[in-house]
């Protein structure tokens, strides 16, 4: 008997789980829009406290992460998310107004995107799986970030 066939969406995306972490109201809704269509499981915060009890609960595949959060900076979010039990071989990906060259060395991210985001690009990514870089504990060798086209 022939496999039933899947959605395009089952394709891209089965059972991924997205945590989006902008303290933009705005940027959480659209990107929480665009990536439910696509069939990723999406939730959202707004900042560092609340997106680290989010990914504790949740255990996102992927994480999208705003550097210049208000209450806790993305980078320290970053760190607390690469020590945190379950979530040690998560996409974490750099969401952010500033460049690469800003972002501390070592990085804790795996991947870096330039606000506005090219959401071709933003789906390229995630769609391939983004190939994270091997988990990272802070104080440990960390792979520099990947900067793809």
């Amino acid at each position: 008997m022939d496999e039933p066939m899947k959605s395009h969406q089952e394709e891209r995306a089965p059972g991924k789980r997205v945590l989006v972490v902008d303290d933009s109201v705005d940027t959480t809704r659209m990107m929480k829009l665009l990536l439910k269509q696509e069939g990723y499981e999406v939730r959202t915060a707004c900042d560092g406290p609340e997106a680290i009890e989010a990914a504790k609960s949740h255990l996102p595949d992927i994480v999208l992460l705003d550097v210049t959060l208000r209450t806790m900076g993305g980078v320290e979010v970053a760190m607390e998310l690469r020590t945190t039990e379950g979530l040690e071989e998560a996409l974490i990906v750099a969401v952010t107004g500033h460049g690469q060259d800003d972002l501390p060395k070592p990085s804790p991210f795996d991947h870096h995107l330039m606000k506005p985001v090219d959401q071709d690009r933003l789906l390229r990514l995630l769609s391939t799986g983004g190939e994270p870089t091997k988990a990272r504990l802070p104080g440990g060798d960390v792979t520099p970030m990947l900067a793809r086209p």
